[in-house]
């Protein structure tokens, strides 16, 4: 008779199929590569020079479970692969652009830096309701942008009247 442990060594997890690195998304291909670059600028950093083939194969491995994490289903041997012939153009970025500055790091804001944004928000907001009921205001009953002289309102609401066309006028043009 078999025991538990027995059989879990027997039973193997089905492998989730390998995919090329070619048939990734465009965004995993630009975040992996970009962290790429961003290991190759961190070790010419400590050594002035590029990382040369030998130690390629280590930087990918460190590299790997963030990469993994992105592209679940690429192989390491493609992504050293990638990585391999990514070495010339980024040595060329880095000679042509010199090292990337760090990000700043972000400053959060106070509270009440905060606060004197969210008024400032509100008085900008409350002022440009006021100039267009301003506006509202200044315009006639009796005119629309539509009709020029508004003779009644039907039962349903709708006005009728001349309208600006008839007149041969544009909306609130002047008359001569």
């Amino acid at each position: 008779m078999t025991s538990d442990t027995e059989k879990k060594s027997t039973c193997k997890k089905p492998q989730r199929p390998q995919i090329p690195y070619k048939k990734l998304k465009q965004t995993q291909k630009a975040r992996i590569s970009r962290w790429m670059f961003e290991a190759v600028c961190k070790y010419y950093k400590e050594h002035q020079q590029m990382p040369p083939e030998e130690c390629l194969e280590s930087m990918c491995r460190e590299l790997y479970p963030k990469l993994h994490g992105t592209a679940p289903k690429a192989s390491f041997e493609d992504l050293l692969a990638v990585f391999r012939k990514k070495q010339a153009h980024f040595a060329e970025r880095i000679e042509k652009n010199g090292l990337p500055e760090p990000p700043k790091p972000k400053v959060k804001k106070t509270e009440a830096e905060k606060l004197a944004i969210k008024r400032a928000r509100r008085r900008a907001k409350k002022k440009k309701l006021k100039a267009q009921q301003e506006r509202l205001n200044d315009l006639p009953d009796w005119q629309d942008d539509r009709f020029f002289f508004i003779a009644g309102y039907a039962s349903g609401g709708a006005p009728y009247g001349v309208t600006w066309e008839e007149m041969g006028l544009n909306p609130w043009e002047k008359l001569e």
